[in-house]
């Protein structure tokens, strides 16, 4: 059954071959019900194309269809008098011309249209966009909504909330007590020493200057001690560091890493001993004079010039005692070499006539206790002179382990009897690097280090 049942069935060859002619448009035409000029249209119809049979459209509808297809903007007619000569119209309405199948109905190549963007990606386009506005009007109102929920935050804390009487319906909340800080430790306590030399303590004599109890009564130990509060409660340790000034690089390495509260015995022997001295009084460190005193074995053990000897008179002892306190200013007391003194601190006679003239010069009295039998403590005790006694020697076996079990024992004993007193050679690198580390945790373990000034008659007899 033909598609179109309004063609005429007894058109002649050349009428059929002439419809033919018309091109889609005349398909197109006769879809929508076009009448046609007539039924033998010949050659003419070919010249005129489909523009008559379009004008022959009868009524509104027809005129609406071409409106709506006709070409835009003006355009004029294609080939063959087609006004769908612009073939992106026509494929709007899925037509096609013979332009454009070549007359064999293939499709020629022309250019290619321009895809159009999917649903899809345009509502993918408008998401981002409307995500990249809300994130610049959150950067731009950050800060001023950060600043108003803060404002928001403190406005609660300070709406006070009463009762029909008037009073609050919350307490105020409770100041909390401000946290005391701790008291600072005597170990790092800035400390400046007084001057290595007070002319008021110095007597001048042929030898030197030499320590003296100032007319006030002001005693040398006194007034050179390192400030120590009396009131601390907690177990003290005093050390006592010997052999400095002997070598200038041991004693710069005790400065160095030693804290100030460590006691530094100087020997009356070596170079530039005023010099050593004041830089040690400057760090904070109490210093002692380091006698020599014969030792068993002398003379083929000789501690040096000015030795004390039990075979000589009082009086040249006393000379030499006064030669050896003349090597520098600014110590708090005497002690003997510990490398001396084995033979001479046996001899009670001896020891009295060395003690005397401590407690004449205003000077307080350090027994080292190296030796079985020494009468230093006893006869100290005996002239009411300021005295101190050597509980152990911290490197008497000089390594790691050997240091380590005497500081531990040292501790012990502080934490016993209330105070400790130990010595060591500066001479040994290890028990100055020992010495460092184990002072820093000894606060933590309840015990604090303090100068040989603040353990003075603190400890029992013996």
């Amino acid at each position: 059954m033909p598609l179109f049942p309004f063609t005429r069935k007894n058109k002649s060859k050349a009428g059929a071959t002439a419809g033919t002619g018309g091109g889609s448009a005349a398909v197109l035409a006769s879809r929508f019900g076009v009448r046609r000029g007539g039924a033998t249209a010949g050659a003419d119809a070919d010249a005129k194309g489909d523009e008559a049979d379009h004008r022959s459209v009868p009524g509104k509808a027809g005129q609406r269809f071409w409106d709506r297809v006709k070409p835009r903007g003006g355009r004029g007619k294609g080939k063959a008098g087609n006004p769908f000569s612009d073939s992106s119209e026509l494929s709007l309405l899925g037509l096609e011309t013979e332009e454009e199948t070549g007359g064999n109905g293939r499709k020629a190549k022309g250019p290619a249209r321009r895809a159009r963007p999917s649903p899809p990606a345009i509502a993918a386009l408008l998401l981002v966009l409307a995500m990249a506005g809300v994130a610049v009007v959150l950067a731009v109102k950050g800060p001023e909504t950060v600043a108003r929920l803060d404002a928001a935050r403190g406005l609660g804390s300070r709406i006070v909330i009463l009762l029909p009487d008037g009073s609050p319906r919350f307490a105020p909340p409770a100041t909390a007590a401000p946290v005391e800080e701790a008291p600072l430790d005597p170990v790092d306590m800035p400390v400046t020493l007084t001057p290595s030399r007070n002319d008021m303590l110095v007597e001048r004599l042929r030898v030197g200057r030499v320590p003296r109890v100032a007319p006030d009564g002001t005693t040398a130990w006194q007034y050179y001690a390192r400030p120590f509060p009396q009131e601390d409660q907690r177990p003290r340790i005093a050390i006592i560091l010997t052999g400095l000034g002997l070598s200038h690089a041991a004693t710069q390495a005790a400065i160095d890493r030693l804290p100030s509260a460590v006691t530094f015995a100087f020997p009356p022997s070596g170079q530039d001993l005023q010099a050593r001295v004041d830089d040690v009084r400057a760090k904070g460190h109490e210093v002692l004079l380091a006698v020599p005193l014969q030792p068993a074995g002398y003379p083929a053990n000789d501690p040096g010039p000015n030795t004390l000897l039990t075979n000589l008179s009082d009086e040249e002892n006393t000379r030499r005692l006064e030669a050896s306190m003349a090597a520098f200013t600014g110590y708090v007391g005497v002690t003997s070499r510990t490398d001396s003194g084995t033979a001479f601190l046996t001899q009670r006679d001896n020891v009295r006539g060395l003690l005397q003239q401590v407690h004449r010069r205003g000077l307080l009295y350090v027994d080292l206790w190296q030796v079985a039998g020494s009468k230093g403590s006893a006869v100290a005790k005996e002239l009411s002179l300021p005295r101190v006694i050597s509980d152990l020697q911290i490197d008497r076996v000089p390594s790691v382990i050997g240091i380590d079990a005497q500081l531990a024992q040292l501790e012990q004993l502080a934490k016993a009897n209330g105070v400790a007193v130990g010595f060591a050679e500066a001479t040994y690198p290890v028990s100055v690097e020992r010495l460092s580390d184990w002072a820093v945790g000894l606060r933590d373990r309840g015990i604090v280090l303090a100068p040989v000034s603040a353990v003075v008659n603190r400890q029992a007899d013996r």
